[in-house]
């Protein structure tokens, strides 16, 4: 037991004696859990430091413990009692029951908190009536068969809470928190059989009712276009969704849908209450349409899916479901279209259609749909919005004007809106500003000491700050879905008059003429294009829209202050390329270079959106830092923008995609000198961990057109490093290994053979990455063809294939190590090969300059990008690395010169001893002699460059 518990134990001991002693009294019916939670539960928790009455006077968006007010719809609880956050972030929810509930036994108070915090995607939440302690991976999809032990990873009786409060209070403490014992214990707890993530499950429920819905729409409404389907189905998705969860939260009549679920004609009825909703609510979402109103859809359909939206057959808790989540949901839902299948057979010999539903080609071409998770939506909103609303009042910041030209489901911009919403309620609720607030109607008290913005305030907010384009009608709309859900949330029963106090105010206002479809590349100047013809297919696809034309007050004062988002990741070749579109982009914007991307445009014109001081914000790619074909992009951008920073994220942001990212943030403002190159780690995939971050010279860029981040902090000591040295590439070829054709494809141009057979003739032994080690090449039995009918890239050379001496280096890594070919083997394009052609200059000399600790620390600090999954090596970097100049006809230089070369000799002999040395004693005496030799190497090296010893300190890294 850890000593700094000890006067918390003392008060666990007499909380527990106190309710031993009063066992019967609160065993009874008479004691509910209104007491439980104030006499034990309350108490219990506070010891586990949580501020649960906010006593340090928290915002309302950061208090750490919220109290839910009992809510009961038809019987059901629609709420958990308490939510524990940090930071405003919900870490876990606690369900109090009383005493007289049996905790271990009863299915119904297990599965309620597990539905809550599935729902609400927490990994872990508590059961307790303070007699009974019970701990569930709510990670673990819950269902209604279920006993109350399924997912149940802790249990405990409150005799035994002085045995066990220490693992207690090392979980799920406000300090275990911050220290990182909960997620740790999550960490342990992981991979339990059953476990499944909300948002995957549920998008897979609403793609079985899109599915199912197409399919029924389609047959029972044979003149239907395919676009029309497409939108019917959205609609009656997006109405449902929206009314089951307005359920929920008390804002509609509990079983509002159930109740037409089980009657005929189902969707006339629903129609009707679509048409009440109109009524109630406005905003277009369930605005009449003739022919919406009128198709014709099964009564199986409808019921199958209303049904399984309802406790107990709905493993889900609509109340807490948070927005995001849902958003998530929709980005992988719009990936996807409904398309017609031709059905042969059908009466009269005239061929009938059915629907499916397919990726969208473009999707498919990007690899996927990929969601953005919350800790990047919400890095970007701070250093956007964030920063532009710091220390402002409302009144101030009521003009500001947010922007995501490729909106998707939104998320971005509901990010954007909660941070306006959190930073008003702040604001709001301080001491000063609380009765002027009250009064004026920005808020109103929900609770005791509790306050929430009126839904007037919200609506101003959200129709006068944010906006959105997204070229796909349905992302336009589901945009506009998450933006209502978001303004809603947190509203309840208990808000209702509140609420509809006003006849006059429609709930949800019209984002009409916020968030818009249309391509936010291309304008109709497209279509003055000579010789264009365009099916409608391609209209729909181009999607041209003027930015000044739909948001005319916007750019009357200048544009958006802000700007974010994520934009489309698509390269503009071979399947994807489009000969008028591709004109269209190199003839409006700088950065359209030799391949085009999508999100090149977009970053340029994000600029172009900004008003004089607005700011952009987007996660893209990271190859713009260094890809060797974006000097001209990376130029606009030191040029032409005001750079703030630029953050490297080192692991996957996007769960099964390759792609590494980055987060830029400039501003529409003269450039300055410099800007901060910040590296960040992805921490467990919840947030950014930022363990560096240097000033880099935007001079030092535009002169060295390969990368941004080249570190500024030791430029005396490149610059000393350069002047007394050639590049690589001025005394040495370097070129990439043969590019063969696809080897799952073409299994003959790389064929493995025995390592005692001779290659087959027309066959040449070859070197891969994995061969290379530093100094040494370890043969991995394969042969290439040597035949000019295989397919080779461009760079490879017949000559220097064969060449023995070469050096080679693997393509992958954080640096490059190189190995010498005495063989001359051949090599294939996962590696760079060095020949110096320099007749004076030893590849000895060269080899052990290479991989001198100097020049590892030259790479790292100038080349590495910055990756920890597959870091590239780039010719055109290597070509870049100094080799000092030797003048062999100083006696001084000769001396050096020789030393090194010798040294490098010794170390290739003790290299191949090693590799084929038997006995570990030895090997392992060989290896340390490798060590001391390599030592000895970098000594030379930093005496070829005259590297002082505080330069020699720095390399070092001390």
């Amino acid at each position: 037991m850890g000593n700094t518990n000890i006067s918390k134990i003392d008060q666990i001991i007499s909380l527990v004696s106190l309710f031993s002693a009063n066992i019967a009294q609160y065993k009874s019916s008479h004691y509910d859990e209104a007491n439980t939670r104030a006499d034990f539960v309350d108490k219990f928790f506070s010891l586990l430091d949580w501020d649960i009455t906010n006593n340090q006077g928290f915002s309302e968006s950061y208090r750490e413990v919220v109290r839910e007010d009992k809510v009961k719809i038809d019987g059901q609880q629609k709420a958990p009692d308490y939510s524990f956050r940090i930071g405003g972030v919900r870490k876990f929810f606690v369900e109090a029951k009383k005493p007289s509930v049996n905790i271990r036994n009863a299915i119904e108070p297990a599965y309620q908190v597990r539905r809550y915090a599935y729902t609400a995607k927490l990994p872990l939440s508590i059961l307790t009536d303070f007699e009974e302690f019970a701990v569930y991976d709510t990670r673990i999809k819950p269902g209604k068969d279920d006993k109350s032990s399924t997912a149940r990873i802790f249990y405990c009786t409150f005799d035994q809470y002085e045995q066990y409060f220490d693992f207690i209070y090392n979980t799920f403490s406000k300090n275990a928190i911050n220290r990182g014992s909960f997620d740790k214990y999550i960490t342990e707890n992981k991979n339990k059989k059953g476990t499944s993530e909300v948002d995957t499950e549920l998008l897979s429920l609403v793609e079985e009712w899109r599915l199912e819905l197409a399919r029924n729409i389609a047959k029972n409404n044979p003149g239907l276009s395919v676009y029309n389907l497409n939108t019917v189905v959205q609609k009656i998705i997006d109405r449902i969704i929206f009314l089951r969860i307005a359920e929920d939260r008390g804002i509609e009549n509990e079983n509002l849908l159930l109740s037409v679920s089980k009657i005929a004609n189902i969707y006339e009825k629903l129609v009707l209450i679509f048409s009440k909703a109109n009524n109630k609510y406005n905003a277009g979402l369930f605005a009449s349409v003739d022919w919406i109103d009128g198709v014709r859809i099964d009564d199986k359909v409808l019921s199958n899916i209303i049904v399984n939206l309802y406790y107990p057959e709905c493993p889900y808790e609509f109340s807490v479901l948070p927005v995001e989540i849902l958003g998530s949901i929709y980005e992988r839902f719009l990936g996807k279209t409904i398309r017609f299948r031709p059905v042969k057979g059908a009466a009269g010999g005239v061929a009938a259609h059915t629907a499916v539903i397919e990726e969208k080609p473009e999707v498919k071409k990007a690899g996927g749909v990929f969601y953005t998770p919350h800790y990047i939506v919400d890095y970007i909103a701070k250093n956007t919005v964030g920063e532009k609303i710091k220390n402002k009042t409302p009144d101030e910041i009521a003009g500001i004007k947010i922007c995501d030209p490729a909106c998707g489901s939104g998320s971005f911009l509901v990010g954007a809106y909660q941070h306006l919403l959190n930073y008003h309620l702040d604001y709001y609720t301080q001491a000063k500003n609380i009765k002027s607030s009250l009064k004026n109607t920005k808020i109103y008290e929900a609770g005791f000491h509790s306050y929430k913005l009126t839904i007037e305030e919200k609506q101003r907010i959200l129709t006068s700050s944010i906006f959105g384009v997204d070229i796909d009608s349905q992302a336009v709309e589901v945009t506009k879905l998450s933006l209502y859900l978001k303004l809603l949330e947190n509203e309840g029963k208990e808000a209702q008059g509140q609420l509809f106090r006003h006849s006059d105010l429609a709930l949800l206002p019209s984002l009409e003429e916020n968030i818009k479809c249309g391509n936010s590349l291309i304008g109709t100047d497209f279509y003055a294009q000579s010789n264009l013809e365009l099916t409608d297919e391609d209209r729909i696809k181009v999607n041209c829209f003027d930015w000044e034309k739909e948001f005319p007050v916007i750019f009357k004062t200048g544009g958006f202050d802000v700007i974010v988002g994520n934009p489309p990741y698509v390269l503009l070749e071979d399947k994807n390329r489009n000969d008028a579109i591709t004109k269209y982009a190199r003839e409006n914007y700088i950065v359209a270079c030799s391949k085009i991307d999508l999100y090149h445009l977009f970053m340029e014109k994000s600029f172009y959106l900004l008003c004089n001081t607005g700011t952009a914000s987007m996660i893209v790619p990271s190859n713009f830092i260094s890809n060797n074909g974006l000097a001209v992009l990376r130029k606009f951008l030191i040029s032409k923008t005001c750079i703030y920073e630029i953050l490297n994220i080192n692991g996957r942001v996007f769960a099964g995609a390759s792609v590494n990212n980055a987060i830029f943030v400039i501003a529409r403002e003269d450039p300055p000198n410099s800007f901060l190159f910040k590296n960040a780690d992805v921490l467990e995939n919840r947030e950014l961990i930022i363990p560096n971050q240097y000033v880099v010279n935007n001079k030092d860029v535009l002169n060295n057109e390969y990368h941004l981040f080249s570190n500024t902090k030791f430029q005396n000591l490149f610059k000393k490093l350069y002047s007394c040295s050639y590049k690589l590439s001025e005394i040495a070829f370097v070129n990439f290994g043969k590019q063969l054709r696809d080897r799952k494809i073409y299994e003959k141009d790389v064929i493995t053979v025995n390592h005692n057979e001779s290659v087959p003739d027309g066959y040449a032994k070859c070197f891969t990455g994995k061969d290379v080690q530093k100094y040494i090449l370890k043969w991995n039995n394969l042969a290439c063809l040597t035949s000019t009918k295989a397919k080779q890239g461009g760079c490879w050379d017949e000559d220097k294939q064969n060449g023995k001496n070469k050096l080679i280096t693997k393509q992958i890594g954080m640096f490059p190590e190189f190995a010498i070919d005495v063989a001359g083997y051949q090599c294939l394009n996962t590696v760079f090969m060095v020949n110096v052609f320099n007749a004076n200059i030893s590849p000895y000399f060269v080899l052990g300059i290479l991989n001198s600790k100097l020049i590892k620390w030259i790479w790292i600090e100038n080349f590495y990008d910055k990756r920890k999954t597959f870091p590239k090596i780039k010719g055109t970097y290597i070509k870049e690395l100094p080799i000092v100049i030797i003048e062999l006809a100083k006696k001084i230089d000769k001396i050096k010169y020789d030393n090194l070369v010798s040294l490098v000799g010794k170390m290739l002999e003790l290299k191949q001893k090693e590799a084929v040395e038997q006995n570990q004693q030895l090997k392992t005496m060989i290896s340390r002699q490798i060590e001391g030799v390599d030592k000895v190497i970098d000594t030379a090296v930093y005496g070829l460059y005259g590297l002082t010893e505080d330069e020699i300190k720095v390399v070092e890294g001390e």
